[in-house]
């Protein structure tokens, strides 16, 4: 009986005979499709040694009973353990600090010291405005694909450098990678001589102290980074609760040489949409030639082209995401209810001018999708007027698309509390309570627009369109007819206020079909 490592025994040898090239291309869509990683025909036959031994160790005797094991397995449980294993076997971490020199002197001495300069010039700005209130500028950074750590710890040590007193700012550098190896040791700082081949001494003697496994990082540099594990192809980005999202900066570098055109042209585009107006996109050199590259605008440099999301806000309303209110210092909650900055005093006079500033850049980000920044904006509007009801829903919609119900439900209650006939707040908690499926909750909240406006086109049609679905005909019907009697006294080319985007007469013509449906049905 053949063993492996460990002495342990195996019931059979694995027969790479059996059903083996089916199976081998199976896998190879498999780990395409899963990770984005295309493995080239040269390189399949060393990628099938490499599964064997997982067949050997796992007791297996196909690929695909390895095949089928996988499918069986939730692959987005980034700790799935047979996953991990897999992914030990395609990657393997090789990458040291300050990689490629061009890039990080074009980093250190003209991107980033004009993100620094500009949002120091914004905070000195805002705070005049708010008399004296104190605003901390953000950078928020990540480095995709980040290997054990170097990059990030790279990225965090030209910001020390540049911002000396970065402990005033808000600063976030995400570093995220597949393998969960490559993280732990990440998260645990400690590298060899190797992984300082292209750094001075000065940075090694600096920022790092001899270890008896080698060099550890220095706890400041360190507490300024955080590590996590990302799949850029199967994650939804961007997203707030992985703090993906309005990014200023994302390097990704030595990735997308592993993956396919259709690969990257998902990520790039969920990288897109995840940077903030203005921000960049930094990859190796050649890994996107050939690829489509829209909407970003390329921008040339002499150490490396820069893809750069398109900014539509003008500088003074974009400028404003680069700001988050710095906390009292007795506390750092963020809840809606305890506003950021200190208070103004009663005697402080808010312009009607600022406040609608505030509030069209609010509107403005809520349409290019920037929801940190309505968030932001809209608590510098209720620090200035805490009576400001707009402000609540604007912040409760962006919470919503983020997908924090909870912040939301509490927004819509503030807003309500400011003017409890209000029916905004009150569309906005139907759809979070039908987007969870509440169908109760949100029945009650169509109900209470409709006692509060009762030709609410929208409102009869959500709560038709729910009695439907819940297959209660009687119901439905009345609310259609209903419905039908608004649109009667409406102009017939009116457009209607709702996902469908109909004007009246075609509103009216599918309410007819409606009713002819239910009538039929009965």
């Amino acid at each position: 009986m053949n063993q492996i490592s460990g002495d342990r025994p195996i019931l059979f040898e694995p027969n790479p005979q059996r059903n083996d090239d089916f199976s081998l291309s199976q896998m190879v869509d498999l780990i395409a499709d899963i990770f984005g990683i295309q493995i080239q025909p040269q390189h399949q036959d060393t990628f099938k040694k490499n599964l064997l031994t997982r067949l050997r160790a796992l007791g297996l005797s196909s690929l695909n009973d390895y095949y089928q094991l996988l499918l069986a397995t939730n692959q987005l449980i980034p700790s799935a353990t047979e996953w991990q294993e897999l992914i030990c076997l395609l990657t393997v971490p090789e990458t040291y600090f300050f990689r490629d020199q061009g890039q990080i002197s074009l980093l250190k001495n003209q991107l980033l010291p004009e993100f620094i300069k500009r949002k120091r010039e914004i905070s000195l700005t805002q705070c005049n405005a708010a008399n004296g209130g104190f605003y901390r500028p953000a950078l928020r950074l990540w480095s995709a694909g980040c290997s054990t750590g170097e990059e990030a710890y790279s990225l965090a040590i030209l910001v020390k450098e540049l911002i000396p007193d970065y402990q005033g700012w808000d600063i976030l550098i995400l570093g995220t990678d597949i393998n969960q190896s490559a993280i732990a040791l990440a998260q645990q700082g400690i590298y060899s001589d190797w992984s300082f081949r292209a750094s001075t001494p000065e940075i090694k003697s600096r920022y790092f102290r001899s270890h008896k496994k080698g060099w550890k990082i220095d706890p400041a540099i360190q507490a300024m980074v955080t590590f996590q594990p990302g799949n850029l192809m199967q994650d939804s980005y961007p997203a707030y609760a992985s703090n993906i999202h309005d990014l200023d900066l994302i390097i990704c570098r030595n990735v997308f040489i592993y993956f396919d055109f259709k690969a990257i042209a998902q990520v790039i585009d969920k990288f897109y949409c995840s940077l903030a107006p203005g921000g960049f996109l930094l990859t190796g050199h050649t890994e996107l030639h050939g690829q489509k590259t829209e909407p970003f605008q390329i921008k040339n440099f002499p150490q490396s082209a820069v893809y750069q999301r398109h900014s539509s806000l003008d500088e003074k309303s974009k400028a404003l995401h680069l700001l988050t209110p710095a906390p009292k210092l007795e506390s750092r909650e963020t809840e809606i209810s305890k506003p950021f900055l200190p208070s103004l005093g009663t005697g402080f006079d808010v312009s009607i001018n600022t406040q609608q500033t505030l509030l069209d850049a609010a509107k403005e980000s809520l349409t290019q999708e920037a929801y940190t920044d309505v968030i932001q904006i809209a608590k510098q509007l209720i620090t200035l007027t805490p009576q400001q009801f707009q402000a609540y829903c604007l912040m409760a919609e962006a919470y919503a698309n983020f997908g924090d119900y909870s912040q939301a439900n509490q927004a819509c209650q503030q807003a309500l509390q400011i003017n409890s006939l209000a029916i905004e707040p009150y569309h906005l908690l139907a759809q979070i309570a039908e987007e969870q499926g509440d169908h109760k909750n949100a029945k009650l909240f169509l109900k209470r627009i409709i006692y509060l406006a009762p030709t609410s086109v929208t409102a009869h049609l959500e709560l038709g369109s729910i009695y439907e679905r819940e297959g209660n005909v009687k119901q439905a019907q009345k609310i259609w007819r209903s419905l039908l009697e608004i649109l009667e006294n409406l102009p017939q080319d009116q457009a209607i206020d709702d996902s469908s985007q109909k004007n009246t007469a075609e509103l009216k013509t599918h309410v007819l079909g409606q009713l002819g449906m239910e009538t039929n049905n009965k």
